[in-house]
């Protein structure tokens, strides 16, 4: 069974995706917190809670005249525009506190995406086994 096809399994390995690509930005901030003139960036693009609206509900194409109703999947996109909260004199626009709180919200989402991901697994489980 290809769990891929199944629209929960696929929206929440998405959403971690977009998370783990969120998480290596944040870390190139860090790891950029005392280059002159660098800026802080972040991703945009994966709108959760309309993913999950779009998800629930899958139209049935039931003749060829039909429109599909489904969007195409879009890649991340990279904020260049990030707002700068703090600008150190060198130019350097990383709060590295703010790059913390940032990280710290994306460990808690793709927690988040992991659990749904095993209890689906185990209610498959359960589902298939009886047990």
């Amino acid at each position: 069974m290809d769990l891929a096809a199944i629209g929960l399994f696929h929206l929440a390995s998405r959403r971690m995706d977009y998370l783990g690509a969120r998480h290596q930005v944040i870390a190139e901030n860090v790891a950029n917190a005392n280059s002159p003139g660098y800026r802080a960036k972040d991703l945009k693009g994966f709108d959760f809670q309309s993913a999950m609206q779009s998800a629930a509900v899958r139209p049935s194409l039931t003749d060829p005249a039909h429109l599909a109703g489904l969007r195409e999947a879009r890649d991340f996109k990279e904020d260049r525009q990030a707002a700068a909260y703090e600008m150190a004199p060198d130019g350097n626009g990383v709060v590295l506190e703010e790059q913390m709180m940032k990280a710290a919200e994306v460990r808690q989402a793709y927690d988040l995406a992991a659990g749904l991901f095993q209890k689906h697994v185990g209610m498959l489980r359960q589902a298939f086994t009886g047990r």
